[in-house]
Formats: C-alpha cells, sequence, structure tokens
C-alpha cells in the first residue's frame, strides 16, 4: 500500500507526496512527461515485476526531448523523479534507472553526476529542493549487493547518492 499524506510518518522518513508532483509547473508545461513509475521504469528496462501500481513520476527524459527539440545535442538528465514529503516539508527525489548495465563499474560517476546537476536546473521552476543526488536503480541480480557497495563508494564524495533495486525503493518512499 503507498504511503499517503496522512499517514505519521517516522522520523527521518521521507514519502512520496502525489500532490508535489501533480501540482509541479513541469507536469503542467510537458503533461506528456506525467506517468505511471510501473510505465517508466517499463521502458527503462527494469526485469521483472514491480509493487508500483498507479503512483506516478515525471518522465525527466521526455521533458528534455521536448526541450531540445531542434537542437542538436540534448544535455543529459536523470530518467525521472517524483515529490516527497515529509511533515510540512516538500523535496524531489531523482531517479537515474542503469537497469541495463550488468556490471556497475562500466558507469561514467561524472555523466551521472552531470545529469543530476542538469535535472536540478530543470525542476528549479518550482522553487522545490531536490534531494541530495539521486537514487541510481538497478535489477536485481547475484551480485547486487556487491555493486551496490561499490557504486556508492564512488559516488559518495560527491553528495547523497544511493543505489537502489526497484523493491528498494518502493519499500524507502511508498511504504510507511
Amino acid at each position: 500500500m503507498a504511503a499517503g499524506n496522512n499517514q505519521p510518518q517516522p522520523e527521518d522518513k521521507w514519502l512520496y507526496c502525489a500532490a508535489i508532483t501533480t501540482n509541479s509547473n513541469i507536469t503542467k508545461d510537458y503533461p506528456q512527461s506525467y506517468q505511471t513509475i510501473k510505465d517508466i521504469v517499463t521502458k527503462e528496462k527494469c526485469k521483472g515485476k514491480t509493487l508500483f501500481t498507479e503512483e506516478k513520476a515525471i518522465y525527466l527524459e521526455i521533458v528534455e526531448g521536448v526541450r531540445a527539440k531542434g537542437k542538436r545535442n540534448k544535455i543529459p538528465i536523470v530518467d525521472f523523479t517524483f515529490g516527497i514529503t515529509h511533515g510540512n516539508s516538500k523535496k524531489y527525489r531523482l531517479i537515474e534507472a542503469k537497469f541495463e548495465v550488468e556490471d556497475l563499474k562500466n558507469i561514467d560517476t561524472k555523466n551521472i553526476r552531470d545529469k543530476v546537476t542538469h535535472s536540478k536546473d530543470v525542476m528549479s521552476v518550482d522553487g522545490i529542493p531536490i534531494e541530495g543526488g539521486a537514487v541510481i536503480l538497478i535489477n536485481k541480480g547475484k551480485k547486487v549487493e556487491q555493486q551496490k557497495s561499490f557504486f556508492s563508494r564512488q559516488l559518495r564524495p560527491y553528495g547523497n547518492y544511493q543505489i537502489m533495486t526497484i523493491d528498494d525503493l518502493y519499500s524507502r518512499y511508498f511504504v510507511a
């Protein structure tokens, strides 16, 4: 069951807030980017089933595609974002899906950091802060814990990056 805005939250737990995402200026300016998380992660090649049902996010790759139309170079952007809340505080959480990458050692951390920086610029139209770095989503597999540990160490100097599976994301931000 997805968390709602009226449920009590543990002291340090930030939870999904549909209203932040729904009322975003980005959602209003780019309505085609407002999609269910399950559809987004399917497009991003997530293997297996997901616990997500109707929860929605802003598919930032669509936003960037529309903004870059007619330009030669698209600026890299994370895959999607959604609103989170804790008490009266609001933030966005940036999500980069790396489901197709078998070995996280092959991921360019500078590219991830550039995507986060540009995504923060795009999302600044709402005046709502971004939660740290980003969540990097990976598929479940035999080496998932080892890969989470390795990639977390690579990104630690650059901010609050978290490596998760789709189930981890659901448990962390969608279950009170």
